[in-house]
């Protein structure tokens, strides 16, 4: 006899009742401080600007908080007005709130995102730059991406266009790269990596309970996401690129592409040897 595996099977504990407990507590924590905030931003957003812009980082700590998400640091981000782009690797929806965490960014999001229930609100008042897939929108598309860069905003950009299974980085989409094509701009590229749930290090068969890709159920990802108690991330920063040191698109992406999944191949590699 043969059993279905179970996509979302884990050798980690439930969560105990005081573990519940705690975890309604914050909750309940988290929603309040959400209303009062989008009520802030709706009131005092376009009369007060801090608001509008530091929304998304103080949200996403929050959620941070509430999901126990503790994130360790290698190396230094620059937030200086050098690096105009950054870049990492994608796993997970959790990406978003663990590297806007930090300070006032752009991310850039599929257009489909826009119309996704309670994603594509809270997307929007993040400020996210949408953009389609369609080949005939790429000028648009560019257009967006640069208007941001030209403003001195900081944009975040996941070249790899959809998020991986974490066991490996998926080839980079040069068109990520095309607003940049023949400027002075810079990048920093960021590797992000999930190291432990719940104090358990993660190998390739828990990586699913964390990374959300192909056709898993948001639903029941979010459930099991939510009986954690701890999750372990690493983000790794890497050196400044200019994009004036490179000939097109094409070289900017296929340089961080390589980089980056270097890195990765290696974070997980000592993981597992230890």
């Amino acid at each position: 006899m043969t059993f279905k595996q179970n996509t979302y099977f884990s050798p980690i504990n439930n969560l105990s009742f005081i573990d519940h407990f705690i975890f309604n507590l914050k909750l309940i924590v988290f929603v309040v401080s959400s209303i009062t905030l989008i009520f802030v931003v709706f009131l005092f957003g376009k009369l007060i600007p801090f608001f509008d812009k530091w929304f998304p980082v103080i949200f996403h700590k929050l959620l941070i908080w509430l999901l126990s998400i503790q994130i360790d640091r290698e190396g230094e981000i620059d937030t200086s007005n050098n690096p105009n782009l950054y870049i990492s690797n994608h796993l997970s929806y959790l990406d978003i709130p663990i590297l806007g965490s930090t300070f006032p960014m752009r991310f850039v999001a599929k257009s489909e995102v826009e119309v996704w229930p309670l994603f594509g609100f809270l997307a929007k008042l993040g400020r996210t730059i949408f953009i389609s897939r369609k080949r005939s929108d790429s000028l648009d598309q560019k257009n967006k991406i640069f208007k941001s860069l030209s403003s001195d905003e900081k944009v975040f950009i996941f070249p790899e266009g959809t998020t991986s299974d974490g066991n490996r980085v998926l080839d980079f989409k040069s068109s990520s790269f095309s607003a940049l094509e023949g400027q002075n701009l810079s990048i920093q590229p960021i590797v992000i990596v999930y190291s432990d749930l719940n104090g358990i290090p993660i190998n390739r068969w828990l990586r699913p309970v964390i990374a959300w890709y192909g056709d898993m159920d948001l639903k029941p990802h979010l459930l099991k996401l939510a009986r954690l108690r701890s999750i372990k991330v690493k983000l790794i920063y890497l050196d400044v690129v200019n994009t004036k040191n490179f000939c097109n698109r094409k070289d900017i992406s296929n340089y961080l592409e390589n980089k980056i999944k270097k890195v990765y191949s290696s974070a997980i590699s000592k993981k597992l040897a230890k």
